[in-house]
């Protein structure tokens, strides 16, 4: 009997006390507003043939190897609350370049290139894209470098920015989109005459 008052006791206790502690384990997830850097639409176009690049790569510096979208303000850099990339800069980057090559019937192959016969090889560095806050304007620059048979070609960077109207998610996303697909553009028309 007695073991039954301290069995009724301990479970009036636990009852007791789980009726004051209230755990609040649900937590407000910011709202994030995502999108695509790369708003470009592929065109078919029918080639009798393809020449063939080969992508050796778009390099990244680790600050944008992410879908954070940057600005500095004063060289103070921070990152855009509430907005990002669905996808990381590079693999958006080479989304349009894939793209824009294509109209040009150059089709871009990506490693390995084994069994594969390319006799031209891109390859770009990603030096900023960022908005400058302060001077309210987008930036994109990038280096290139392309190969063939064992010789640099043309090799340079290529440089752009759009101003700002205003400092809202919206504007500046368009200018980032923008600088993005006619920063390549501007690569293809500097390679294709080789084509």
């Amino acid at each position: 009997m007695k073991n039954t008052y301290k069995i009724l006791i301990l479970i009036f206790t636990m009852i007791l006390f789980s009726a004051c502690v209230s755990v609040n384990l649900k937590s407000e997830l910011p709202n994030i507003n995502y999108y695509k850097l790369d708003n470009t639409k592929a065109e078919s176009k029918i080639c009798g043939a393809y020449d063939l690049i080969g992508l050796v790569g778009i390099e990244v510096p680790s600050a944008y190897r992410n879908n954070k979208i940057l600005y500095s303000n004063n060289s103070k850099v921070n990152e855009l609350e509430g907005v990002h990339f669905i996808s990381d800069i590079g693999s958006s980057l080479e989304n349009i370049l894939i793209k824009e090559f294509h109209k040009h019937c150059l089709k871009i192959i990506n490693p390995p290139f084994s069994g594969i016969k390319i006799e031209s090889y891109l390859k770009i560095k990603l030096l900023d894209f960022e908005i400058l806050k302060d001077k309210m304007e987008s930036t994109i620059s990038f280096t290139y470098q392309m190969t063939s048979q064992g010789q640099i070609w043309q090799s340079g960077i290529i440089s752009q920015t759009k101003p700002l109207e205003s400092f809202n998610e919206e504007e500046i996303i368009k200018t980032m989109q923008d600088i993005s697909i006619s920063s390549i553009k501007e690569l293809a028309n500097k390679l294709i005459p080789k084509y």
